[in-house]
């Protein structure tokens, strides 16, 4: 017998989620490897083009700020998407030549990256084309601006699968991640899988720990606060075990740590295991790469994390795919998530698609 295919979920999609919250600039974020964060964009990019929209698309670097110049240009990572004719993208100038999409410059930045300059293009080609945007958080936020004045439509930012990844910024816009400064930055979207033991909404840090972070974020090395939100010292980077350091500085205790490339399973372990507490402090909650379980354990011992760039979610689009195991049942995963959490939407992509024809990707706009 045929295996029926499960009924599209009723009500609003998840782009109307997406118009309905008023954001022009959107970050989609994978919050693990393989979370499925292009197939969001790309169904994204669909819709938008169903509609007969504007649409701007660029992409954050995969690898994290502190090791992105130390990899060659051909390790950088790319994003590749098909993208239809009229589309906005921002890129480095390396990626244009292996586009299968023709694509004119229109403006050219000051921005730099491994892979050349960032420019701002537009495809008069429908075809795929790699993305590669900028690192810095300044330069992403100026990219943005400028594809939401060139494209005059909605602006896609590829977060991709890595939490210790550079990610946009939002304004009105908002944003899925991270926020900061008084520029507007990018409000977006979890992509795919949810279920990470990481709570994209931490609070926001006290005055001095921003600070703090803003004069270290160019260094590797940590800024250790007392309660009362004084510089004590710094915390050297590579650490086998961060708590002796922690625990032996001196007569005064450090009450904060603040971290200028994130936190991850090998730095969390250590802390985890001992009685060291105190409040972690990071730019925003997608460079908290860390296990569930040390997640958990790490709040439930009285400790805290605190974001310098609080976050604002849109929606959560799910994955029920399933790389290390068997898969779960889409409709049933997705109402699983949509009932642990209960103050977001919550969406699968795939099943919204329902039994549309699904033209090849570089040719859905036919």
């Amino acid at each position: 017998m045929f295996e029926r295919k499960p009924k599209p979920p009723e009500g609003p999609d998840l782009l109307d989620r997406v118009v309905s919250s008023g954001c022009q600039r959107v970050a989609v974020l994978g919050l693990h490897a393989r979370a499925g964060t292009r197939t969001v964009l790309s169904h994204l990019v669909r819709r938008i083009h169903a509609r007969s929209w504007p649409i701007a698309v660029t992409s954050a670097p995969r690898l994290p700020l502190e090791i992105e110049f130390e990899h060659s240009p051909n390790e950088q990572p790319v994003t590749r998407l098909a993208l239809p004719d009229g589309a906005c993208i921002a890129t480095a100038a390396d990626t244009v030549r292996s586009a299968e999409g023709g694509l004119e410059l229109v403006e050219g930045t000051s921005w730099q990256t491994p892979l050349g300059a960032i420019g701002l293009y537009r495809v008069f080609r429908g075809g795929e084309v790699d993305l590669h945007g900028p690192s810095e958080s300044d330069g992403m936020a100026e990219v943005l601006s400028r594809l939401g004045e060139r494209s005059g439509g909605l602006v896609l930012v590829d977060g991709g699968g890595r939490g210790g990844r550079s990610r946009p910024q939002a304004s009105r816009t908002g944003r899925s991640s991270s926020s900061g400064r008084a520029t507007p930055r990018p409000r977006a979207l979890r992509s795919r899988h949810p279920l990470r033991g990481r709570d994209p909404d931490r609070p926001p840090c006290e005055e001095p720990a921003r600070v703090a972070w803003e004069e270290t974020a160019s260094t590797g090395a940590a800024a250790l606060l007392d309660a009362r939100g004084k510089a004590i010292g710094v915390l050297p980077p590579g650490l086998d075990d961060p708590t002796r350091a922690l625990e032996t500085l001196g007569q005064t205790p450090v009450a904060t740590v603040v971290m200028p490339h994130g936190v991850n399973d090998e730095f969390m372990i250590p802390l985890v295991r001992s009685a060291f507490r105190c409040s972690l402090v990071v730019r925003d909650a997608t460079r908290i790469n860390v296990a569930p379980i040390y997640f958990k354990a790490w709040l439930k011992g009285h400790g805290r994390f605190q974001v310098v760039r609080p976050m604002k979610l849109v929606a959560v689009a799910t994955n029920p795919t399933n790389h290390a195991g068997p898969d779960a049942d889409p409709a049933q995963f997705r109402e699983l998530v949509a009932r642990a959490l209960p103050e977001l939407p919550v969406h699968d992509v795939v099943l919204e698609s329902g039994d549309e024809n699904r033209k090849p990707a570089w040719k859905f706009w036919e």
